[in-house]
């Protein structure tokens, strides 16, 4: 019987509309539906039945919702953390964590075992820029360090770094590690939030800390020109050789390729940094020769 209405009704709107009705019972199967699902049952109105690609639209969007509805996103249990081995400085963990199907799985990552907490930020690295330098060098220079890195087995070229102590804050850690690795002295123009250096293999986070070093101070002008010796250096860093290298900021890709040719290590950060300003200059060449 309701559904000898739905025809019904469906008939006479596609007439009123002047089109063609087919297949009417297919077209009311949607209705049908809805009859035999709603709490009134036999009693559903006929004037609450809605057009059949409404009725799809509205099905569509359910359907968005349900999918639309997150699921479990990775996550450690680190209640479950082992410690495998640990040194003064560093400590080999075992993590277990669940994926979203709820399984679990294990990862092995290092600590820093001066690291007081997940977030807590373990070093700066500095990005140091040359001003005022008389020199006769076209352009602004970038203070690197070269050190030998025994995990390497090699010597690097790096930006100075270095870690944070409990009571410092970012800056306060970026002139303190900057005077003891090069003996410039430098000021603090910008701190970026921290960011993760291997993050498949550990936790270990880093502030990058621009620095720029003003030559017209007696202190830096003695300090570059060597008439002063660092004596800022500790033990270990001297042990291994560290001293100051200065690079160009412009064509230092070009520069880095051949510290690297003479067996140098170059830490990734620096090479990204100078593969960005290559980048900028080529734009900015580009831009130039599109303007003239």
């Amino acid at each position: 019987h309701t559904l000898a209405r739905i025809n019904l009704v469906l008939r006479q709107r596609r007439q009123d509309a002047r089109a063609p009705l087919h297949m009417p019972l297919l077209t009311a199967l949607p209705f049908l539906v809805l009859v035999v699902l709603s709490p009134a049952g036999g009693a559903f109105v006929a004037s609450q039945i809605r057009p059949a690609g409404r009725c799809t639209l509205e099905s569509n969007r359910i359907q968005i919702a349900m999918s639309s509805t997150p699921t479990p996103k990775p996550r450690v249990d680190f209640e479950k953390t082992e410690t495998v081995g640990s040194t003064r400085w560093m400590r080999l963990e075992t993590l277990t964590y669940k994926v979203e199907d709820g399984s679990e799985r294990k990862w092995d990552r290092a600590v820093r075992t001066t690291k007081k907490s997940e977030d807590a930020i373990d070093a700066v690295v500095i990005l140091a820029l040359l001003k005022n330098n008389h020199d006769g060098v076209e352009g602004d220079q970038i203070v690197c360090v070269k050190q030998f890195r025994p995990p390497l087995d090699a010597f690097t070229l790096e930006l100075p770094a270095g870690l944070i102590d409990s009571d410092e804050e970012p800056a306060e850690a970026a002139i303190r590690e900057f005077r003891e690795e090069t003996g410039y002295l430098g000021t603090v123009s910008g701190v970026l939030p921290a960011s993760y250096l291997s993050p498949g293999l550990t936790n270990e986070s880093a502030c990058l800390v621009r620095l720029e070093v003003d030559l017209a101070l007696e202190h830096n002008r003695k300090i570059h020109n060597n008439q002063v010796k660092n004596d800022s250096l500790e033990g270990c860093e001297a042990d291994r050789g560290l001293e100051k290298i200065l690079l160009p900021r412009k064509g230092l890709l070009r520069a880095l390729h051949k510290h690297e040719e003479q067996g140098t290590k170059v830490f990734a950060a620096l090479y990204s940094f100078a593969l960005g300003m290559e980048i900028g200059e080529a734009s900015s060449l580009s831009k130039g020769a599109q303007c003239s």
